[in-house]
């Protein structure tokens, strides 16, 4: 079993208190209200939970590794849309960070930080959809520039964030691996991210469609070298895989945490719902599923802080704690019973907000792909 430090559960325990204090008991209207929380990104950085990184290294981040599923996990127990938008916010910055400009670095990392400034991915496209390197979006340099060309969907924050890392191919592009990427602010002429895509879940991260016509951006906002992305690239989904697991544990946590409240409260003859075997085993198999993934986990975040390769391990993680949460979340609004189709319960939310888990970030067939590929490929003794 994977031991945290008593630093790792004292960050637990005041995340815990944040979020009971402070999210909790507005998740609801957070969701009626269908905004993206710019005011809780803010107090999220004044409180350096914004300072975190994974496979990326930063030099003098606050959370890295354990630390960071943490913290992504426990703001997943109490509003995941806010959870899911950080993702690609945290990504973004450390890429930034660790192979953008000085001059970007410096107009954009330290906004980033305070969460004043949201950061998003612009990368999938319609015609490649889980090909992350199907793209038909163009780069084109004339001179003191880049001008950017075309269209990416399903693109997470999209109208919410103030810049966007965007993957293009330009003209001097020979293989199907050869990608560059660029940070484009959301005011560049050109750039359009007005159209949004209304999801069943997740109402709080706004996703839709980013159009570029022409859209010029300056030289330094190349992000490393040109048609080197495919690397990063990589890096970048196993990250992003990494979060979406750690969301699974958090919301699986609050589906199980509101089901073990409900089936307390006492009903007839003064007898809980508790009282009967087929509820409370019920919330048992929760803990055990939520207790194994926490486990693997964070023990993959453990090779992600160490700079391991980890491509197979995490797309099994990811896909044994997405559809893990499923479960628990199907679960709870059975234990629920009419109270669990209720809209803007607790337990209604986590169940939708569950349900793109498993597609964002490489579908669960991806992830068989990703594992069965290695399991055929790769020498028994190297696993």
């Amino acid at each position: 079993m994977f031991q945290i430090t008593e630093e790792q559960r004292a960050l637990r325990k005041t995340l815990r208190e944040f979020v009971d204090r402070e999210i909790l008991p507005l998740a609801a209207s957070f969701e009626h209200s269908a905004a993206f929380p710019n005011a809780l990104f803010i107090r999220l950085g004044e409180l350096g939970f914004l300072d975190l990184t994974f496979y990326h290294q930063r030099e003098g981040a606050l959370h890295n590794g354990v630390d960071s599923m943490i913290v992504m996990e426990e703001l997943a127990r109490g509003l995941p849309s806010a959870a899911l938008s950080m993702s690609p916010h945290v990504q973004c910055m450390n890429l930034i960070e660790a192979e953008g400009s000085t001059s970007l670095r410096e107009r954009v990392v330290s906004k980033a930080l305070r969460g004043e400034h949201v950061l998003a991915f612009a990368i999938t496209e319609a015609s490649g959809g889980s090909d992350a390197l199907g793209i038909d979006t163009t780069a084109t340099f004339d001179g003191d520039g880049w001008i950017l060309n075309g269209e990416k969907c399903w693109i997470t924050s999209a109208g919410a964030a103030d810049g966007y890392i965007v993957s293009a191919k330009s003209a001097t592009s020979g293989r199907y691996r050869d990608v560059s990427l660029f940070y484009v602010d959301a005011k560049t002429p050109g750039l359009d991210d007005s159209r949004r895509t209304p999801l069943i879940g997740m109402k709080n991260s706004p996703t839709g469609v980013v159009r570029m016509k022409n859209c010029k951006v300056p030289r330094d906002c190349l992000i490393g070298q040109e048609n080197s992305a495919y690397g990063q690239m990589k890096i970048l989904l196993n990250e992003g895989r990494l979060d979406m697991a750690a969301l699974a544990v958090g919301i699986a946590q609050g589906a199980m945490e509101c089901s073990v409240k409900h089936t307390s409260q006492s009903g007839h003859f003064g007898r809980s719902l508790s009282s009967y075997q087929g509820v409370s085993f019920q919330v048992a198999r929760m803990y055990e599923k939520i207790f194994m993934a926490r486990n693997s986990l964070y023990t993959v975040a453990e090779m992600f802080r160490r700079q391991e390769r980890a491509t197979m391990e995490v797309a099994a993680l990811k896909l044994f704690a997405t559809e893990m949460c499923l479960e628990v979340c199907r679960s709870a609004v059975q234990l629920h019973g009419a109270k669990g189709l209720s809209q803007y319960t607790d337990v209604d939310r986590y169940f939708r907000d569950a349900q793109m888990l498993t597609i964002g970030e490489g579908s669960s067939e991806v992830c068989q792909i990703v594992i069965s590929g290695k399991l055929y490929h790769t020498a028994l003794d190297q696993y």
